[in-house]
């Protein structure tokens, strides 16, 4: 009997980059805008629609939309306050249209009300969000010490269907870009994260969820003109993370992480990585959402569905029938990625999978397109020299800033000689 449960396919939900505008109340968001509750609204009633018994739900962060306290003093709101009323909003609907699924979710880089890139520990304002998102992730006692977990640093554990366990991990501590908190500031309280994760991968069969994925930031490094690889997490974290990815790699079936607002997938030492887009639009992608259907441990396919202003919600093809893969998995997906490389036709699919099924950036297929498709599969110096980056490492991104600066004094310097009026003998 047990195995014949386990053997039974699970669909997942997956919604990534929620980014809810409470201050926007007309009708549904358009490309260029953050969600609003029109189209927050109609996304869950399209979810329960398609994906009714979601066993699992997915969020991987990013529920607050960008500006959050920008927005939240020019509507006279305390932004804390107006965060959690805001954060309590989004639970409560996804409770009541999923009472029964088991949740995930991710911090993201734009949750702290303090700001872009801020994350706290042990801190007043993650004990508040502790206690809305407990009745979901902590459903059936999954998660026991999700509460106190949560309040130490937004990441924690909790039991899935198949065996599996949900590893939530707060990649914002891990950031390139992270500016520490407003509240409570402990001391590199990404290591300490680090080594939480280290203990906890090397037992169980564990899908990692979280925020920012590792490797190197495709659109940011094409902004750069490719003069030096673009990272999301800081190198010593990025590597530590794919270190123990690796080390413990038959630990973790899969992972699942988003940021980018575009659909694509990664290999982080051999980990398939499922990177979904938003549904925020405000990149000027279609906003989309995620049935992930699971078989055992293995993600067997992934069918997204999107929305137009014009034609509403469309089934778009699935991973596996689109892309011509039997499953999720790495094998398949390393092949996947080489396949891009040297067809031009499954390259155009996958630009326009990876828009989100918005407008074409015109870099994926372009001359360019090697920046994007090397993110998939390279990692650390590797990726510098698949991409074609003029600086190799994004650790010379420090020396770079030194010379430049140099550079600047010295000119500054000549400037103010050559200025300088000759003095008379």
């Amino acid at each position: 009997m047990i195995a014949l449960i386990a053997a039974v396919m699970l669909h997942w939900l997956v919604l990534n980059d929620i980014h809810l505008n409470p201050y926007d109340s007309g009708p549904p968001a358009m490309r260029g805008e953050d969600t609003n509750a029109a189209l927050f609204d109609a996304s869950v009633r399209e979810m329960v629609k398609r994906v009714p018994n979601a066993s699992v739900i997915v969020i991987s962060g990013d529920l607050l939309a960008h500006h959050f306290p920008t927005l939240a003093h020019s509507a006279h709101q305390e932004p804390y306050a107006a965060a959690v009323s805001t954060i309590r909003a989004i639970a409560s609907k996804l409770n009541a249209a999923f009472p029964k699924a088991q949740f995930l979710i991710a911090v993201g880089n734009n949750d702290d009300p303090c700001g872009d890139y801020r994350s706290e520990a042990e801190g007043t304002y993650n004990a508040a969000v502790a206690r809305v998102f407990a009745p979901l992730v902590d459903r059936h006692g999954s998660s026991p010490g999700f509460i106190a977990d949560y309040t130490r640093g937004a990441y924690y554990t909790a039991a899935l269907p198949n065996g599996l366990r949900g590893v939530v991990t707060n990649s914002v501590f891990w950031s390139f870009f992270y500016r520490g908190s407003c509240q409570v500031n402990v001391r590199d309280p990404g290591a300490k994260e680090m080594q939480w994760l280290a203990q906890t991968l090397s037992s169980g069969h564990n899908v990692v969820v979280m925020h920012m994925p590792p490797g190197y930031d495709p659109e940011s490094t094409t902004d750069a003109h490719r003069l030096l690889p673009i990272p999301f997490l800081r190198s010593h974290f990025d590597d530590e993370l794919r270190g123990l990815l690796d080390q413990d790699r038959s630990n973790v079936p899969f992972a699942i992480a988003g940021h980018t607002h575009r659909y694509d997938f990664r290999l982080p030492s051999g980990v398939p990585m499922l990177i979904a887009s938003s549904l925020s639009p405000v990149y000027d992608n279609e906003p989309a959402f995620f049935r992930v259907d699971i078989d055992g441990e293995t993600v067997h396919d992934v069918m997204p569905y999107s929305y137009d202003s014009d034609l509403g919600w469309i089934p778009q093809q699935s991973f596996d029938r689109m892309f011509g893969v039997n499953a999720f998995t790495a094998p398949e997906l390393y092949q996947l990625s080489r396949r891009i490389a040297g067809d031009p036709d499954l390259r155009a699919r996958w630009e326009q999978a990876y828009d989100g099924w918005g407008y074409s950036m015109n870099d994926v297929t372009t001359h360019r397109w090697q920046t994007y498709r090397c993110a998939q599969v390279a990692f650390g110096e590797a990726y510098a020299r698949c991409a074609g980056t003029y600086v190799r490492s994004a650790t010379n991104l420090v020396v770079l800033a030194a010379l430049l600066i140099i550079v600047v004094v010295a000119a500054a310097v000549l400037i103010v000689t050559w200025k300088r009026p000759t003095p008379s003998l």
